[in-house]
């Protein structure tokens, strides 16, 4: 099992989740509450209001990326388990490497290409509140970065300390 930090590296990982999860909740309080106006929109006499939409839906992109570091680094994101069962620690240990650089590296390069378009899509803007484009893509780039260095780290640990033992895989030990 992969020992947790200590001292400053703990309190900063906390700290970083604290603000992930807290940006992924507004965005995901935000989007619910858009949602309910528009529902009610559909009901209610006067003009609605067109700008709702166009939020939930960068909201919605922004609260995936924002909190998918915390998956990765919490062994939240979507994994094969099969392999954890295996009586063999070392290719355990082995395949959640892999799996982790694979992560990392899949994630740096989707951050290369959002890099690319918080800088190339500046000139653009959303079609309702004249937003720049390149503004929306920067929480999806922050997500990314945050993505490949938890992944990054997450490797590390796992090369160094051992496999990161899943319930299934300490139910069949026993």
């Amino acid at each position: 099992m992969t020992p947790p930090p200590r001292g400053p590296l703990r309190r900063a990982g906390r700290m970083i989740d604290a603000l992930e999860i807290s940006a992924g909740s507004v965005m995901l309080l935000t989007i619910f509450v858009l949602v309910l106006i528009q529902a009610a929109q559909r009901h209610l006499p006067g003009e609605s209001l067109p700008w709702t939409g166009e939020v939930s839906r960068f909201a919605l992109a922004w609260l995936t990326f924002t909190v998918a570091g915390v998956l990765i680094s919490r062994g939240g994101h979507i994994t094969l388990e099969v392999v954890d069962i295996l009586p063999k620690p070392r290719l355990i240990r082995a395949v959640q490497v892999f799996a982790l650089v694979i992560v990392a590296v899949t994630a740096g390069a989707f951050t290369l290409e959002a890099w690319d378009l918080v800088q190339t899509q500046g000139a653009l803007r959303s079609p309702v509140l004249g937003l720049s484009m390149a503004l929306v893509y920067v929480p999806v780039l922050l997500g990314l970065i945050s993505s490949t260095v938890r992944a990054l780290i997450g490797a590390a640990r796992i090369a160094l300390h051992g496999p990161v033992r899943s319930e299934l895989a300490e139910e069949v030990a026993r």
